[in-house]
């Protein structure tokens, strides 16, 4: 049975959703239908219960869930304006304790990496504290040299931000000859997503670090440090780019200051 998604994908595209999550609530409520075998106009708040709990024993993580509840909710409560929803809890979320690395675990990584590119890269990760999606997009002319600062085109929820640079990372980009492109150029522009992740374990496994680790544990630790160096947590949540205060407290394991005056972790 193929299904009319039409008013969903205008919907998502009207209010600015990013493609990448246009493509989720897409999926979701497609697998969704195709679980109900049923047309959106006859789903009950049954069927929701029923999908909801078959995801759950599939043992998803509840994260996972909740984004599924999300996509769904998006298109039954805000497109075809159907109550399914009104009365189904989300599933409560897991609660995580992600371990930043040491200072001397990040200084080992940096060192064990001998590519010019490859160090800059962590450099801007931890020292800046980008997201992944956030570092393969950055460009020359981002960069704010003298003030010592780059900027963050249309990161999460579109937003731009300026944020800190590293003393370190600037005298590696030095190196670098200055152009209007991408500073980590890839097939059809940047690097992806998947590559950073790829480059990333590779140095991680030549570092010997004995966690279980991911690229995004560098921004956890740009801001585990930051407040071990006493930075107050409105200026780390105005760096990481959460709207959230409760969102940066997650990330934590005091003195009121300028941007320009705090001091990045990798130095």
């Amino acid at each position: 049975m193929k299904h009319d998604f039409s008013r969903l994908e205008q919907e998502l595209k009207i209010r600015g959703y990013s493609k990448k999550t246009n493509k989720v609530y897409l999926y979701h409520n497609q697998q969704f239908l195709k679980f109900c075998k049923k047309s959106s106009l006859q789903i009950n708040k049954q069927d929701v219960k029923r999908y909801l709990e078959y995801l759950l024993d599939k043992d998803l993580a509840r994260a996972t869930v909740r984004l599924i509840c999300n996509a769904l909710k998006f298109y039954y409560s805000q497109v075809l304006r159907r109550n399914l929803f009104q009365e189904i809890k989300l599933p409560k979320k897991d609660q995580k304790t992600v371990l930043p690395f040491t200072k001397e675990e990040i200084l080992h990584l940096i060192d064990v990496t001998k590519n010019p590119k490859h160090k800059l890269l962590i450099e801007l990760l931890y020292g800046s504290g980008l997201r992944v999606g956030e570092v393969v997009k950055l460009k020359f002319k981002d960069l704010f040299l003298q003030e010592r600062l780059l900027l963050v085109r249309k990161g999460k929820g579109r937003k731009d931000r300026k944020v800190i640079l590293s003393k370190r990372a600037l005298k590696n980009l030095s190196s670098f000859d200055f152009n209007e492109g991408y500073i980590f150029p890839g097939r059809g522009g940047h690097i992806t997503i998947r590559t950073v992740q790829a480059i990333f374990e590779q140095v991680a496994r030549k570092a010997n670090l004995s966690k279980n680790v991911h690229p995004h544990m560098l921004r956890h630790s740009f801001a585990s440090h930051l407040k071990d160096n006493k930075v107050e947590t409105k200026d780390i949540q105005k760096l990481l780019g959460h709207s959230n205060k409760r969102t940066t407290e997650r990330y934590l394991h005091r003195i009121d200051m300028d941007m320009k005056k705090i001091k990045s972790p990798l130095d």
